[in-house]
């Protein structure tokens, strides 16, 4: 099945997501500073367009197996395709790519759309212990995340 069934699966999505950004914007990285094989590809025409494309849409296809809401997941691929779009400019393109960390940033939103979500197994019941509980306390305020059942 394509979607997360298990919350091993979500885990493991959220591995690969952030296995992505690294490979993408941190391979190699001093302090603050680091590039990726996003910003190295830049530099060759059209390997790093499609190096971008595939790298987002891999982004994207592990937030939406883990169950990211749409919003988080169509600001990703905004993200994403600026940095592909950027790469068009020959010179100002690659050094933009350098300095944009689009895979990174989008996989951020990915992995903490991610962590404020409460993963169940199982078919969607209002009875489930966890789920009764997790609902009482968001409608009292004291917490802000989205339930998801993985059945």
């Amino acid at each position: 099945m394509f979607m997360a069934r298990t919350q091993i699966d979500v885990h493991n999505n959220r591995a690969s997501i952030e296995r992505i950004s690294k490979l993408s914007d941190n391979l190699i990285g001093i302090g603050p500073v680091g590039i990726g094989l996003d910003g190295i590809l830049a530099w060759i025409p059209g390997v790093g367009e499609l190096y971008s494309i595939g790298a987002g849409a891999a982004l994207i296809a592990e937030g939406y197996r883990a169950r990211v809401p749409t919003a988080v997941l169509t600001q990703a691929a905004l993200l994403v395709s600026v940095r592909t779009l950027a790469n068009i400019f020959p010179f100002v393109g690659g050094v933009i790519v350098d300095f944009f960390r689009g895979h990174r940033m989008a996989a951020r939103m990915l992995v903490r759309a991610i962590d404020d979500t409460l993963y169940i197994e199982g078919e969607h019941s209002l009875d489930h212990p966890q789920y009764a509980a997790t609902l009482a306390r968001i409608r009292s305020g004291e917490e802000r995340r989205r339930v998801v059942f993985l059945g």
